[in-house]
């Protein structure tokens, strides 16, 4: 059980239009913020964080310190943390710097007791290994682990990379109204993928209780509603139905696309609640919850991979490191960015939520039941209704004679 995690805020990232506001604003630096973070996602049931890295550059990236510091608050607090290696970091620029980055990663942080590792080996997620060529990564596997030692998870909407990686996952869902499907299907893909190749791969399962990237004013921007949950609740449906190894939570507090669980202005401790609800189902392999229907459109077609456009470094600051506003914003994907840093290589289409058709029901006109009563009783009794009849004439003529006024 991991989530997602980003420590590149600062106070005026907070000024920004966000679709919502964390419960206690701060900035990534401070230790006391990280083990607050931590808490609440040991009260939510997930056992570390993989935080977005952009390499071992100190200068102008806060990314590196970070996640130094994480590692020490996890080791206090007996939680764990790894990396979302960022291959299209402003700072890596060519095969040798990815090389590079990868072996600091493994002799220094690796090292650290509070870096998550499985069956001892250190964890490695990766985003946007398209990068290179399979045969590329090849080669940077054979320098950096030539024994695999390590456990490299890949991430997107090929498994082409897939023999040079320990595992996949998709860092977003949210493109499609139907997440759970999604996710069995990727399953599947992963299993067969095994069964071809005679090995074996983990699956990790995306879970997220929704998406919201308006404020980054990005062409494609979307929303895919919480509905309360229910979206939420698919996702984990689909990580449980797919049989996956691990779950991750897109995201802990990646604010720009509004997929953050922490607490919020707007539903509190909802989410934290909820995770530990469903994640109780994932570890015990109960049947999953059955999700609340939505109105759905059909599931997007994804689009081949567009040539990504450069990204430009950070600009220097001698006081401050740059916060995600200093790179540009991603055209959201079948596997959206989880930082505001690189640009789109896969972009599903995305197909408006349709709006349900309300058909309205006509009120049945009631029945005249006293009416027909009447009709049956005269049938019957005839003579009854006669002697009332002539009851009530007598009675009208009496009544009349006693009050004709009386001639002078």
């Amino acid at each position: 059980m991991l989530a997602f995690y980003y420590a590149w805020y600062d106070q005026s990232f907070w000024q920004k239009s966000l679709s919502d506001q964390p419960t206690q604003t701060y900035v990534s630096t401070d230790p006391a913020a990280m083990a607050r973070h931590v808490r609440w996602a040991q009260q939510a049931g997930i056992d570390g964080f993989v935080q977005s890295w952009y390499g071992p550059q100190v200068e102008y990236n806060q990314t590196e310190p970070n996640f130094a510091a994480l590692l020490d608050v996890a080791e206090q607090q007996g939680f764990q943390a790894a990396v979302d290696f960022e291959v299209t970091s402003p700072f890596l620029h060519a095969k040798a710097d990815v090389v590079a980055a990868l072996r600091h990663l493994l002799t220094v942080h690796a090292a650290h007791p509070a870096y998550l590792r499985l069956g001892g080996k250190p964890v490695v997620f990766f985003w946007r290994q398209g990068r290179f060529s399979a045969e590329t990564w090849a080669a940077i596997r054979n320098q950096v682990d030539p024994e695999r030692q390590s456990i490299w998870i890949e991430e997107g909407v090929t498994l082409s990379h897939l023999s040079h990686f320990d595992g996949h996952h998709l860092y977003s869902v949210a493109w499609d109204a139907q997440p759970e499907q999604q996710l069995i299907k990727w399953g599947n893909r992963v299993r067969n993928w095994e069964a071809q190749h005679g090995t074996s791969r983990y699956w990790v399962a995306t879970v997220m209780p929704g998406y919201d990237d308006l404020v980054t004013g990005r062409a494609d921007a979307f929303v895919r509603p919480r509905a309360d949950g229910a979206y939420y609740r698919r996702c984990w449906q689909g990580a449980i139905q797919s049989g996956a190894e691990m779950v991750i939570i897109t995201s802990f507090n990646e604010w720009l696309e509004g997929t953050q669980i922490e607490p919020s202005v707007t539903y509190g401790e909802f989410y934290l609640n909820l995770t530990r609800e469903l994640a109780e189902q994932y570890r015990t392999g109960a049947p999953p919850l059955t999700a609340v229907p939505q109105p759905t459109a059909p599931p997007p077609t994804v689009t081949p991979f567009p040539t990504p456009t450069s990204t430009p470094t950070p600009t220097p600051t001698p006081t401050s490191t740059p916060t995600p506003t200093s790179t540009p914003t991603l055209t959201p994907t079948s596997t959206p960015s989880p930082t505001p840093t690189s640009t789109s290589t896969s972009t599903p289409t995305q197909t408006p939520t349709a709006t349900p058709t309300v058909t309205l029901t006509p009120t049945p006109t009631p029945t005249p039941i006293l009416p027909q009563a009447a009709v049956s009783f005269a049938r019957v009794y005839p003579g009854l209704i006669a002697a009332g009849l002539a009851l009530v004439l007598i009675a009208a003529l009496a009544m009349r004679a006693l009050i004709r006024p009386r001639r002078p």
